[in-house]
């Protein structure tokens, strides 16, 4: 462990993002039943959202709906994205119903999925965005995220970067109208220098309908 510890510091392996801390502390603080995520990708997050649910509810009464492209990610929108490849959606569906919970997997482009799938949805008590990264992706899962809420419902936004502005949800999320919605950017910082995506400083941003 010390080893490992050492070589982070040092950069040789990534360090792990601090920020998810908040996905499970919102989940419980929530008492969850009705999860939805926007970026499932391998459906670790989802598992352990779904275990941080159980601790409140029965594990039959927890719905979790996620939305991704999972195979279909073409190399154009891999890049479009600034996304990483998900594996298969019969995999990650596997893998998320050994918890229990009942899973609703929704697969492909979000501009057109979300419209067609969401008026037919509960309100969710838990919402984490964090699915494709570019303006137009993030604008419309945000846009179609409204309708799943009531006053009680927590969205986490993740990818608010602090220091750029060509993507991720920052643009989005600063001109969320405050009348209606209070917003919130939460403590925990992130700090990344990746080779494909440059430097980023990473927090999540919370919103919440006004009651």
């Amino acid at each position: 462990m010390l080893v490992i510890r050492i070589l982070k510091k040092i950069g040789i392996l990534p360090k792990a993002a601090r920020r998810y801390k908040h996905l499970y502390e919102f989940v419980g603080k929530t008492k969850a039943k009705n999860i939805m995520e926007v970026g499932t990708w391998n459906g670790k997050r989802a598992i352990s959202m779904i275990e941080e649910a159980r601790k409140n509810q029965p594990i039959e009464s927890i719905h979790y709906y996620g939305f991704d492209l999972f195979e279909e990610l073409s190399d154009e929108e891999f890049k479009y994205e600034l996304s990483k490849k998900p594996p298969f959606k019969a995999v990650v569906l596997a893998a998320i119903e050994q918890t229990g919970a009942t899973v609703h997997l929704y697969q492909g482009n979000t501009l057109k999925v979300m419209p067609e799938v969401v008026p037919s949805l509960p309100k969710m008590d838990f919402v984490f965005i964090d699915g494709g990264h570019s303006l137009d992706t993030i604008r419309n899962d945000w846009q179609n995220t409204k309708p799943v809420m009531d006053e009680n419902t927590v969205v986490i936004f993740d990818d608010y970067w602090v220091n750029r502005e060509d993507g991720g949800c920052k643009p989005i999320v600063d001109k969320i109208d405050r009348d209606k919605y209070d917003v919130e950017l939460l403590k925990t910082i992130d700090r990344f220098n990746n080779p494909d995506f440059g430097k980023l400083v990473i927090r999540f941003a919370k919103g919440t309908r006004k009651k």
